[in-house]
């Protein structure tokens, strides 16, 4: 029997919430690195609700008030943002 241990993809030090779509479950033996740091795209693909954890991710780079002017426009990962 092969026990597993779960781990934030995002974490709640950068503004990750504690839900289930933001946990991925990860072998003990697996060297995990901690700290604060956003996921990257690759990440996101972990989650059992990936398009909720980018929109999520999403909404927290818009309010983010450091966000540079030429990248207003994008979205998580890069992605260019659709205008309304």
């Amino acid at each position: 029997m092969k026990k597993t241990d779960t781990d934030e993809i995002w974490p709640q030090s950068e503004g990750g919430p504690k839900k289930p779509w933001n946990q991925r479950e990860v072998s003990p033996h697996e060297n995990r690195s901690k700290g604060p740091r956003m996921p990257t795209p690759n990440e996101v693909g972990d989650s059992p609700d990936p398009l909720k954890l980018a929109q999520k991710i999403d909404e927290h780079t818009l309010t983010n008030t450091y966000k540079h002017s030429r990248n207003k426009g994008k979205g998580f990962g890069g992605m260019n943002r659709l205008s309304p």
